[in-house]
């Protein structure tokens, strides 16, 4: 396994700040107000949900979470999308049923007519009950323009409709398809990433698992799972918990539990379900991998544990963690992190990805 690990360029060096960006703790208390959001009521009132009404209502919210914010509509994210040639692609997949996997392909204008190009395959967040593609197109134009890179936007399919692994096998299909088509899709075989944040973040290091098992790594030169659901963490006691981490369990055992469907707890102890359990044999067969999290994450327990075992199993070469930042938060333009975190992320995909 040592002549296996991989060699960190050690690129960020960010310093816990301790508190909560101003702007963000602001635009929380704004939302709250808004929407009306009571913790103690909401929790309450999942508790007494079925999984449906609950995905239901996280999709309801998430809708209109993006007409609250600069996310769907910032000029950035609107000039980005026109600067990229933007079409879509179908990816056959027979795991779950005959079903084609639509992905949104957004290609910088620059890169047009250049073969052996980077890309990015991304899995969109909403905790895998929420969010589309379509939802993400602005944002990972965005991202495309800056990194210089074709993004691969998967629509996976959400639970409850759809229950573990299905989600994260309609992911894995995408980025074999990509693998496997490099030439006529204009994409260097040696530089694909797959990344995803939140719940794609979890599809993201679900996939890992997939290729670890199928011994198919090499496919990816690198893995970011950003700010992802990793474990069953939130089943356990909130005492040991972070404020933003107690905050937000009893959302989260629903979540899983809409995930992993009827037969939850049958899955509970497999990475299949939670990829955080995997083994350190299977960990040592994952992709290089950078994750990344913000100070005051959510998720932020779990991932640091998942990132110390990966350095242990010789495959991690950068948790990065933004100081004073909440989960999402440097995904929105109108935060001040947005552009320190932006960067830091096109310097982490020029250095590890991009450069051959």
């Amino acid at each position: 396994m040592a002549g296996n690990r991989v060699k960190s360029k050690n690129l960020f060096n960010f310093r816990p700040q301790g508190v909560i960006d101003e702007d963000v703790v602001a635009f929380d208390e704004k939302m709250k107000e808004d929407f009306g959001l009571d913790p103690e009521k909401m929790e309450a009132e999942i508790i007494g949900q079925t999984s449906q009404e609950f995905a239901d209502g996280m999709r309801a919210m998430m809708d209109g979470f993006l007409v609250q914010t600069s996310f769907g509509m910032d000029a950035a994210y609107v000039e980005a999308y026109a600067a990229c040639d933007n079409t879509e692609l179908e990816v056959a997949t027979s795991h779950n049923g005959q079903y084609k996997v639509k992905v949104l392909v957004h290609t910088p204008k620059f890169l047009a007519g250049k073969s052996e190009r980077p890309a990015i395959v991304y899995a969109h967040g909403g905790g895998v009950v929420g969010g589309t593609a379509h939802m993400y197109r602005l944002f990972l134009a965005h991202m495309a323009v800056d990194c210089g890179v074709i993004v691969y936007d998967v629509d996976y399919r959400l639970a409850p409709e759809t229950n573990a692994p299905n989600n994260v096998l309609d992911f894995y299909e995408a980025i074999k398809h990509v693998a496997s088509n490099t030439a006529a899709l204009g994409v260097d075989p040696a530089r694909i990433c797959m990344a995803g944040e939140s719940g794609g973040g979890y599809i993201c290091a679900g996939a890992m698992v997939q290729l670890a098992l199928r011994e198919e790594a090499g496919l990816v030169k690198l893995a970011v799972p950003v700010i992802p659901m990793l474990d069953d963490y939130e089943f356990t006691s909130k005492l040991s918990m972070t404020s933003e981490e107690a905050e937000n369990a009893v959302m989260m055992q629903k979540i899983w539990h809409c995930i992993g469907g009827p037969d939850f707890e049958a899955k509970r102890n497999t990475p299949e379900m939670f990829p955080a359990k995997a083994s350190a044999e299977l960990l040592a067969k994952m992709p290089p991998t950078i994750v990344w999290e913000e100070e005051f994450d959510m998720y932020i327990t779990v991932a640091t544990r998942f990132a110390g075992r990966l350095r242990a199993a010789g495959r991690l070469l950068e948790l990065v963690v933004i100081p004073g930042a909440k989960h999402g938060s440097g995904m929105m333009p109108h935060f001040n992190v947005w552009r320190m975190e932006r960067e830091a992320w096109r310097v982490a995909i020029q250095e590890y990805l991009v450069k051959e």
